[in-house]
């Protein structure tokens, strides 16, 4: 029987296995992808080989401690997100863009390597055997002295004896894919319910050449569209630390269903928009992209309608232990603090190592 298993291998499970580490306390984690990382994915140019973003590309010191003590703890390197030069915001399609020159990303930083480096560092600390991929939750049943997990694997239903479970997941998403037992109860579930998961009906595209051209015609790459017609919403510079080589990313503007219709001309919508912008040399970039609408192990039935206000997280009834102190909810989502960035899911880390280890009786 397992003292504590881990369910989620995103930031917050990644970083709850190590603590329990540090700790010297028996733990595996558990992951439904093949891969590590959750929202964390940083793809590369097949042409010039630039790590780009397709989930968190940033994070603020400022008001991210934690990100920024785990990044300098890791020895990895960041950079300043590029903000010089003008800004464009358009309002309409057919007149020309406002521009101005105020930067407008507050300090933001990236790693260098993309974001990936961080669950990659924090991977390489876990001994193999304690990570187990392609394993997804499908159960959980309070069994009185332990709890038991079904994980749906390519051999079949396994099933997992633990003393605590940590579900490092987003909360919808364990209301709609995993079984309760007994069911929890209702406090619970609507908390679940209510909590949209971070950027899951969203998409980001980004375009890569082969040097940020824009910069030498005095553009920031950061432009804002309003109007109903626009393909991406925000644009920004997503080039590398050096300024060597070059990309505009962006987050899609169209609901899930419109990306879904529009799939195999999206391309051609971005490079137009972005040609209209800074030029007709951003139409012959390469087109990267990612619909997290798309990744039915981050989005829920709930996360495909459009948000119509900004997201609260930290509901109380998932930062609290449940079923005698067995089982514990984690994820961005159920931060107090940073709820939706990277530093809501190491606060949300640091409140479930801090709970396990009151009930192991040890110091917190």
């Amino acid at each position: 029987m397992l003292e504590t298993a881990i369910v989620g291998g995103g930031l917050c499970g990644l970083a709850v296995a190590n603590s329990l580490l540090l700790q010297g306390r028996e733990y595996t984690l558990f992951e439904a992808r093949e891969r590590l990382g959750g929202r964390i994915v940083t793809a590369h140019s097949e042409t010039t080989g630039l790590p780009v973003d397709l989930g968190p590309s940033w994070y603020w010191p400022d008001l991210h401690p934690r990100v920024a003590g785990l990044v300098a703890s890791l020895g990895l390197e960041s950079f300043a997100q590029w903000d010089s030069g003008t800004v464009l915001r358009r309002a309409d399609p057919n007149a020309k863009p406002e521009a101005s020159t105020d930067p407008v990303h507050g300090g933001a930083r990236r790693l260098i390597g993309g974001m990936a480096s961080l669950v990659q560092a924090l991977a390489d600390r876990l001994p193999a055997a304690t990570v187990h991929t392609a394993h997804e939750l499908v159960s959980v049943r309070d069994a009185g002295a332990h709890v038991e997990l079904q994980f749906r694997t390519a051999g079949g239903v396994v099933a997992v004896l633990t003393r605590h479970v940590v579900l490092a997941l987003p909360p919808r998403l364990l209301d709609q894919r995993v079984s309760f037992e007994p069911a929890l109860d209702g406090p619970i579930r609507r908390a679940m319910q209510g909590t949209p998961t971070w950027m899951a009906g969203q998409a980001k595209a980004v375009m890569a050449y082969d040097k940020p051209f824009w910069r030498a015609d005095g553009y920031s790459g950061t432009a804002y569209a309003s109007f109903s017609q626009a393909t991406l919403g925000e644009a920004y510079d997503a080039s590398d630390a050096e300024g060597e080589r070059g990309a505009l990313g962006g987050f899609v503007a169209l609901s899930p269903e419109l990306r879904r219709q529009y799939r195999a001309g999206l391309r051609i919508l971005v490079a137009s928009q972005l040609a209209g912008l800074f030029g007709a040399a951003a139409e012959e970039g390469e087109f990267i992209y990612q619909d997290w609408a798309d990744e039915p192990l981050t989005c829920s039935t709930l996360d495909q309608a459009p948000l119509e206000a900004e997201p609260r997280y930290g509901s109380l009834p998932l930062r609290l232990s449940h079923w005698d102190d067995k089982l514990y909810f984690g994820g961005t989502e159920t931060a107090a603090y940073g709820g939706g960035y990277m530093e809501g899911a190491l606060e949300a880390a640091g409140r479930i190592r801090r709970d396990l280890s009151l009930g192991w009786g040890l110091a917190a």
